[in-house]
């Protein structure tokens, strides 16, 4: 026995640290992909961008110097006469509002797909929801213009039926609004389905089982718990709006009257300016001040989702 209990002592005992090594090799592994995609992609961009704005114009060609005169030159027009202002609260109040309804229209949609289809159903339709986002977004855009024009599919069909009321929302911000709900739409429709399938069914029936309306389970059951869908959804939508530029070309014509007067979009001034002019460190500079707005959008959103939680929690 003795002996035994001898060479059982002289084993070497088995390194514990080796899986965990293994495991940390395995998870540095799989974030070095994601990381790469980051700084090619997103961070080395931003950086040029960055560089490139701080550049001047000689002699119309770009020429690497150390200079603040386009943020100066873009500060006195932002907060002077110049439409850039005016632009970006056009492009805010037509995120916002398309924002609004996307969520509105798409969280309908998820409520009928959950609550009413069966479960074996949910795949498919979820699936024949989200189809339009694997097919091209200027086709996409095309297609409405198509369906919208004066003499389009819908007012031929109109038309043809003896109807002499004409649908004229072609180059207004209604038809960008409806190609940014169509553009937006699948995204906003995964968020929102994953967050309303989380909810616990038995909160849904005992409400029902305590006398609840339909209408009464949903504002006080599936509504509170859904909070953090709804605010990231309203947060994605709104960067997804604020940032294009195809809608408003395309649909709107560029611009569109509204609470703030008729000036062409944030993005479409940009694009405008990149097209028009050979002062592209000042484009960038205008580009950096997109990509600070969607950052604060972005951080605001995910400020009110933590909220949410909360207080839910």
């Amino acid at each position: 026995m003795a002996d035994i209990v001898s060479e059982a002592s002289t084993v070497p005992l088995t390194n514990s640290k080796k899986p965990r090594g293994r495991t940390n090799r395995l998870m540095i592994a799989m974030l070095a992909l994601p990381t790469f995609y980051s700084l090619v992609f997103f961070i080395g961009p931003l950086i040029f961008l960055i560089a490139l704005s701080l550049w001047k114009v000689e002699n119309f060609r770009v020429v690497p110097a150390f200079t603040l005169e386009n943020y100066i030159s873009v500060g006195q027009q932002m907060f002077g006469n110049s439409n850039y202002s005016i632009a970006i609260l056009q492009s805010l109040y037509v995120a916002a509002t398309t924002a609004a309804l996307c969520v509105a229209l798409c969280g309908a949609f998820v409520l009928a797909l959950v609550y009413t289809l069966p479960s074996r159903l949910h795949r498919l339709a979820l699936l024949l929801a989200v189809a339009p986002f694997w097919t091209s977004y200027i086709l996409r855009v095309f297609a409405w213009q198509i369906l919208l024009a004066k003499r389009g599919i819908i007012n031929t069909a109109l038309s043809a039926m003896g109807i002499d009321w004409q649908l004229a929302v072609l180059n207004t911000q209604t038809a960008t609004r409806i190609g940014l709900l169509h553009y937006s739409a699948p995204v906003i429709i995964v968020i929102l389905f994953v967050t309303v399938k989380s909810i616990d069914r038995d909160l849904i029936e005992a409400a029902r089982n305590l006398g609840a309306t339909r209408w009464t389970t949903f504002r006080t059951v599936i509504l509170p718990l859904s909070r953090v869908g709804i605010v990231l959804s309203f947060c994605f939508a709104s960067i997804i709006a604020f940032g294009d530029v195809l809608s408003g070309s395309i649909l709107g014509g560029g611009a569109g009257r509204s609470l703030v007067g008729s000036v062409p979009l944030f993005a479409n001034v940009i694009m405008s300016d990149y097209s028009g002019s050979t002062n592209l460190p000042r484009v960038c500079v205008l580009a950096i001040i997109m990509v600070l707005i969607l950052v604060f959008i972005l951080m605001a959103g995910m400020k009110g989702s933590e909220a949410a939680q909360r207080s839910i929690s």
